[in-house]
């Protein structure tokens, strides 16, 4: 008579599958975010050029502009829990805070601003302060386009990481509005406007 030898019945490693599953999950957020993230963004300019209009050449400083830019930033940002801030000082300087693994983190951006013919003002990322966080431009230009608001006559490419300053059509077609014609960063810097008043 043979005996027969009794396999012993396999037992279910618990914690095999959860960390396995555990990892799935955080595995498929970071694809998704890192997508979301880093997908470009294009945000035109939905604000109209004024027209007929009469015109008047102005000269600020860099402390006049600043002043200029509070006011228009304060002013988009109305009733909106994020803040942010534009300055010139030896560039054109964007500061603010955006999400990194869900912390809070301020960042300044820097940008140099180039005159188009149209009038208005192209900027152009050149470099990113973070910390000691190795973040792209386009990641931090991705989260303000989306997050941010930002004024009508701003329109942000985070592909070419350029944003554009349509001063032009700063006064959607029935307020006054401006054309860039001179950007001097020196010292206490020199910016030439023409004031565009439309007429009625």
């Amino acid at each position: 008579m043979q005996r027969q030898t009794e396999k012993p019945a396999r037992t279910q490693n618990w914690w095999k599958w959860g960390f396995i599953a555990l990892v799935a999950v955080l595995l498929i957020t970071t694809v998704t975010i890192g997508v979301k993230a880093f997908s470009p963004v294009k945000v035109d300019s939905t604000a109209k050029v004024t027209q007929n209009t009469t015109n008047l050449d102005v000269t600020l400083n860099k402390k006049q502009v600043n002043a200029l830019a509070d006011y228009y930033v304060n002013k988009s940002l109305k009733n909106s829990a994020l803040k942010y801030s534009f300055q010139v000082t030896n560039h054109a300087m964007l500061t603010g805070s955006t999400q990194v693994l869900g912390a809070n983190v301020n960042f300044v951006l820097l940008f140099k601003p180039t005159v188009l013919s149209s009038g208005d003002v192209q900027l152009k990322a050149q470099k990113l302060s973070i910390g000691s966080l190795p973040v792209p431009v386009s990641f931090v230009m991705s989260y303000i386009a989306k997050n941010y608001p930002l004024p009508k006559w701003v329109a942000m490419d985070t592909k070419a990481e350029t944003m554009t300053l349509h001063l032009t059509a700063i006064g959607n077609g029935t307020k006054p509005s401006y054309a860039a014609k001179e950007i001097d960063l020196s010292g206490a810097g020199k910016f030439v406007f023409q004031a565009r008043i439309p007429n009625n």
